[in-house]
C-alpha cells in the first residue's frame, strides 16, 4: 500500500523546510524537520492530514495549506 505523502510535501516546501522521513505506514509518518530554529521531531496522520508538532498540531488540506492549527501549550 502506498502511502500519499504529498499534502505533507507540499507543506514542509511552502514552509521551506527540510525533511528526515524515519518510518512510513499507513497509520502515521514520522520523521525530523529541518528549520530555520533548528530541528525538530513531527509525525503525520495521512488520513486525517494533521501534522503534529512538539508544540502544536496543524491540519492542512490536499494541496498542503494550513486549515487549522492548534497550540499544545495552552
Amino acid at each position: 500500500m502506498q502511502i500519499n505523502v504529498k499534502p505533507l510535501t507540499h507543506w514542509i516546501i511552502y514552509k521551506g523546510y527540510r525533511v528526515r522521513f524515519k518510518q512510513r505506514n499507513p497509520a502515521q509518518v514520522t520523521g525530523v524537520l529541518t528549520t530555520a530554529a533548528g530541528e525538530v521531531e513531527f509525525s503525520y496522520n495521512p488520513t486525517t492530514k494533521v501534522v503534529i508538532l512538539p508544540d502544536s498540531s496543524i491540519a492542512i488540506n490536499d494541496y498542503g495549506w494550513e486549515i487549522d492549527k492548534a497550540s499544545t501549550n495552552e
